[in-house]
């Protein structure tokens, strides 16, 4: 018992002297091995306090959830539901974490996605010219992508996000729909704003799938912990993968999908091992294949899983269930091997067969083009060391003290358990990775994927230190107070993307009051004309009755007796800044111009003229009486 409480000394004590150390920046080699050099380092900024709020109380919410969860389990009730509150309140945590760098969580989550500094599949996704041609042309096409993140890939993550652009295409409803946030967000953006509406509802959806990803990953946790684990480790193992610092910072991204995805690969393989059934095997590597398609960084989990395999099977170990020994007929070995190493090769295959690309040809250009990009520029001595940093910050110090302590125990334990084996063989792919040199630098995101097995392993022994619920909690509360400080004070994801920023728009009130409504969105509400010899100064008050698409131009042609135009000046409202996918509903904007009259401007009758038109087709907004301009003005020049 006093040993336990050692241990639980040192592990807030440790805890509190990073989070210390990150919030201060007191050592700044967390960071990086040269921070602010021009070697890759993470940026660090303190949010303003206005920020924190949101975040604070999330996690809050995060760590209650996690605690009754706990205190549930020495009742054994209520599992299911408690999945689906971690679930939940995972989702709400990603969410709050990044209100840190905005106060605007849809406008960061949408930029976010968009940048392709952060994403980086998303653009060069709806760039594709054709889809069929495109796979065809792929590795050609790999270097020419405008995203560091899509020239190294495979195609999977361009072909989904394009379908999915085609498939909301089919319904142009649905995708109206869905399209308002990422409009809004993008408002000034031509690049989304000219391109179909499907696109722009693509983007929400892209927004959303990572965090689900990332929520559910509870989920496969949980099921893998209770294969592997006691029943004392399983709901700690379970609280422990979901509170992972990277699996919620790193949002929404690519790789929280990546996560969950390497947990259902090895459960379903573990489960193939428990009786050698093919079918298992198969769908382990179907899983296995979907991965490596989306990413080939994922091909390094068939390491950790031949490590597993070999080390246990050599070992004589057995399986969680004793019946079912690790040394099966020769038969069931080259059977089970032959229906894995299947699955594996299925997407590559159909991609082969369908388009004539070898994978091997995707591998040489993507880790071509990753050698390019990043090997060659950073220095490997540096990051063989701080890329262990990188795991201890992102997977959290509980996590890395508690997967330590199983690797030391596998030195002097016999039988070893299934547990063991994974703590050994996910060291071993650590290890290989790091000397490999492939990655340096950003490990705490392009590693996620096998990081819940670090977590896994991590439970095992700190269930058996700390075996109450009350100290298990304060365990998971640790990675919770871990995670808020790096959201508070690091920059772990920064979405570079031009925003559109609101102008400053005058306080004033109509001469005359108007009532006309253009569309089904933008109303007329008055307007103020004055005339001196040089110009006519309008200034037109508009109100947004609803969300609108397309950045629609404000026209004001001065016309003479005969409809001939004299004069104009054509613009987006609030002298070009604030077009009217932009506003709100139901925010009024004061819109002025100036418009300047010809210096020969002959005596007679003008009429001035106002509406709105769409600068990609020269399309005008009608009013409900069908007319495409109303008349604001009219007088007589002598």
């Amino acid at each position: 018992m006093r040993r336990n409480r050692l241990w639980s000394l040192l592990l807030f004590g440790s805890t509190a002297v990073l989070i210390l150390f990150i919030l201060t920046d007191w050592l700044t080699t967390l960071r990086g091995p040269a921070p602010e050099t021009a070697e890759w380092y993470w940026p660090h900024l303190i949010r303003p306090y206005t920020h924190w709020l949101k975040p604070l109380l999330a996690t809050l919410l995060m760590g209650g959830v996690s605690v009754w969860w706990l205190w549930l389990e020495e009742h054994g009730r209520m599992v299911k539901a408690g999945l689906w509150l971690l679930a939940g309140a995972s989702l709400l945590l990603q969410l709050a974490l990044m209100n840190a760098d905005s106060l605007s969580v849809r406008d960061e989550l949408i930029n976010r996605v968009y940048s392709n500094l952060e994403s980086g599949f998303f653009q060069p996704a709806a760039e594709l010219p054709n889809l069929g041609s495109s796979l065809t042309n792929y590795p050609a096409l790999m270097p020419t992508f405008s995203s560091e993140h899509a020239r190294t890939h495979p195609p999977g993550l361009l072909i989904a996000n394009r379908l999915t652009m085609d498939l909301l295409a089919r319904f142009p409803a649905l995708a109206e729909r869905l399209a308002y946030p990422a409009a809004a967000t993008r408002c000034i953006d031509l690049w989304l704003l000219d391109r179909p509406t499907a696109v722009s509802a693509a983007l929400l959806i892209w927004a959303i799938i990572p965090l689900l990803a990332a929520a559910l990953t509870v989920f496969p946790a949980y099921w893998l912990a209770k294969e592997l684990l006691g029943s004392t480790a399983v709901r700690l193992a379970t609280l422990l993968v979901i509170t992972l610092p990277s699996l919620l910072l790193f949002a929404p991204k690519a790789v929280q999908l990546y996560a969950p995805l390497s947990l259902l690969i090895f459960l379903t393989f573990y489960r193939g091992l428990q009786n050698w059934s093919w079918r298992w095997f198969f769908l382990s590597g179907l899983l296995f294949s979907l991965a490596t398609f989306l990413s080939l960084g994922n091909l390094s989990l068939a390491l950790l899983l031949g490590a597993y395999v070999s080390g246990a099977y050599v070992s004589g170990a057995k399986c969680q269930a004793p019946s079912h020994p690790l040394t099966p007929p020769p038969v069931h070995l080259f059977t089970c091997s032959l229906a894995f190493a299947l699955g594996a090769a299925t997407l590559w295959l159909i991609y082969w067969l369908g388009w004539g690309v070898p994978p091997w040809v995707i591998f040489q250009t993507g880790l071509g083009q990753h050698y390019e990009l990043v090997t060659h520029i950073r220095r490997y001595e540096w990051w063989l060391a701080w890329n262990l940093v990188d795991v201890l910050v992102f997977a959290g110090w509980v996590v890395v003290v508690g997967f330590t302590a199983v690797l030391l125990q596998t030195i002097r334990r016999r039988p070893l358990t299934p547990v063991h084996w994974l703590a050994i063989s996910t060291a071993v792919l650590l290890l290989v990775l790091d000397i490999s040199g492939a990655a340096r630098g950003e490990v705490g995101r392009l590693w996620l994927f096998f990081f819940p097995f670090l977590a896994l392993a991590a439970a095992d022994w700190l269930a058996e230190t700390q075996p109450g619920w009350r100290q298990q909690a304060a365990l998971v509360g640790l990675q919770l107070a871990l995670t808020l400080a790096l959201a508070l004070a690091w920059q772990p994801v920064r979405a570079v993307a031009v925003v559109a920023q609101r102008p400053s728009i005058p306080a004033a009130t109509p001469e005359n009051n108007a009532d006309i409504l253009f569309g089904d969105a933008l109303r007329l509400t008055g307007y103020t004309v004055r005339q001196n010899e040089t110009a006519l100064e309008v200034t037109l008050f508009w109100r947004g009755e609803r969300g609108v698409l397309r950045p629609y131009t404000v026209f004001n042609h001065l016309l003479n007796a005969q409809g001939e135009l004299v004069a104009q000046q054509d613009n987006w409202p609030v002298n070009g800044q604030w077009p009217p996918t932009c506003w709100q509903n139901g925010e009024t904007v004061v819109d002025q111009y100036a418009i300047s009259l010809p210096d020969d401007l002959p005596p007679g009758v003008y009429t001035l003229m106002t509406g709105w038109y769409d600068a990609a087709d020269g399309r005008r907004l009608l009013t409900a009486t069908g007319q495409d301009a109303i008349v604001v003005h009219q007088y007589t020049w002598e």
